[in-house]
């Protein structure tokens, strides 16, 4: 069954008999033909000895037909066969942090071309966090001035002593989203709020609860400061960054954060909880609840959808045309979300997110999770968009590093998105991706050594506990070794 060199595996492969060479094949000189039969998405490639012929609903299917025959020409020797492929699931993406180390434009455009050879048709760019600001927005200069530099970094066991700075103009910003649209690949930004905003915090004191000074994060974790849900200059400000960054990103998709917001200067705030008792909320996940609906109603004004962190279901307030993004959901509030209609993007963090090491997250682990995760009724796994993998840069300081960490974890991911569930084969995969990782390699990709992959359980252990030095969480550690889905 899993006969051919390509990453993801098909829907449905049909043998004709025999072998081609495709070495030599001129994937230019192939005239696709429409098939109004098929969806925008859906292509049927057939490959023959004396012909090669595509048919696709849309241009978009062809693009799809071309990148399987990109990886086949790759692999040179070919059985001929009859493909009929169209993807599992309509949102097949990865998400890039460049608030804590930036990847150049560059080498963006390298990920675009890796996540296009597999498929993937949404990119997640993270620009805004506690330790660094990295997208211009001209109402807020002060936004780069101050939010984008960070006076050392201290991230785990890792200290560097000089200032860390950088952003992204927006000509650099749409020069990415150009590129990655040629690749059909779009673009949707995140800027996290009301959490994870010391970088604007640094710059506006005044809009945090005790309007003390504050300097942009220099660590990893958690921080109590956040946006002062009782300021409505808070509130403004991000209005201002949600209609300059809505204007700058065409992608219908807009993520707002919404995780990991302490409640505890909420709890202490005169304006917070006068803003509680003015609409009647309950608590402060309430008011954050309130805080970003206001969000969410803003972007809806500018024709957005907005994606929230699952730690927004907390607050029981969520609109169903907001999407949420699962990643660490232990009272499984996002299958209830996708039970009563809401739409659900799948990244768990204890199988899809790339910047923890393989001794926690093996090659394997990544691969056999199925994103149909436990608790959906029939109408919830319908409400299950896809699937995305992230990887945050705290301990990613360089493209190369990305890449060990990224891939082949990446495709594993990618593949999820695109075959269906009883056509994935570990093993199948393995043995594919000596042929992608050939390609990648050419473009400046180097991934992971197979040796690294899937540790053993005491090279598991070691690895975990050199990682996590200075920073330890059993918890953490246990949850890692779990080998069913969440």
């Amino acid at each position: 069954m899993h006969s051919l060199n390509v990453i993801p595996y098909p829907k449905k492969v049909t043998n004709l008999g025999g072998t081609i060479d495709l070495s030599d094949t001129d994937l230019s000189s192939i005239n696709p033909c429409v098939d109004t039969s098929l969806k925008e998405d859906e292509y049927t490639l057939s490959i023959m000895p004396t012909e090669i012929k595509i048919s696709a609903g849309g241009k978009l299917g062809e693009f799809y037909a071309r990148q399987t025959l990109k990886q086949l020409i790759n692999a040179g020797s070919c059985p001929c066969v009859k493909i009929e492929d169209s993807p599992a699931f309509s949102h097949r993406a990865f998400m890039l942090d460049c608030a804590r180390h930036m990847t150049t434009i560059e080498n963006i455009k390298k990920l675009i071309d890796a996540a296009a050879l597999v498929k993937m048709n949404r990119m997640h760019w993270h620009l805004t966090d506690d330790q660094g600001w990295r997208v211009v927005i001209d109402s807020h200069p002060e936004l780069i001035e101050i939010g984008s530099r960070r006076e050392s970094s201290d991230f785990g066991q890792y200290h560097f002593n000089e200032e860390y700075s950088g952003y992204f103009t927006k000509d650099e910003i749409r020069e990415v989203i150009d590129y990655a649209a040629k690749n059909y690949i779009e673009v949707f930004p995140e800027f996290d709020s009301p959490g994870h905003t010391l970088s604007i915090l640094a710059a506006h004191p005044e809009l945090s609860c005790k309007g003390e000074p504050l300097k942009v994060g220099t660590r990893q974790g958690i921080f109590d400061d956040i946006l002062c849900a009782g300021n409505d200059e808070a509130l403004q400000l991000v209005f201002d960054v949600l209609g300059e960054m809505a204007e700058l990103f065409p992608c219908k998709y807009f993520h707002i954060g919404g995780d990991e917001a302490p409640k505890k200067r909420w709890t202490e705030c005169p304006k917070c909880q006068a803003r509680m008792k003015e609409y009647g909320l309950k608590n402060e996940e309430e008011l954050q609840g309130w805080f970003v609906n206001k969000a969410i109603d803003f972007l809806r004004s500018k024709g957005k959808t907005a994606i929230v962190w699952n730690e927004s279901l907390n607050s029981g307030m969520m609109p169903k045309d907001c999407i949420t993004q699962r990643w660490m959901d232990k009272k499984n509030r996002s299958a209830d979300f996708a039970n009563n209609g809401g739409k659900v993007i799948v990244s768990d963090f204890y199988f899809y997110y790339c910047d923890y090491p393989y001794g926690m997250t093996p090659l394997k682990k990544t691969y056999n999770y199925n994103p149909i995760f436990k608790g959906l009724t029939q109408e919830g796994k319908q409400n299950i968009l896809g699937v995305e993998t992230p990887l945050w840069t705290e301990y990613v300081r360089d493209f190369d590093r990305l890449c060990y960490m990224f891939f082949p974890r990446f495709c594993a991911v990618a593949e999820a998105g695109w075959t269906p569930q009883k056509k994935r084969n570990l093993k199948s995969f393995i043995q594919r991706f000596e042929n992608l990782s050939q390609m990648l390699k050419a473009n400046g990709i180097n991934p992971a050594p197979a040796k690294d992959w899937n540790p053993n359980p005491i090279k598991r252990l070691i690895e975990l506990k050199r990682f996590f030095k200075g920073t330890f969480n059993l918890d953490t550690v246990k949850n890692s070794f779990s080998s069913t889905n969440a």
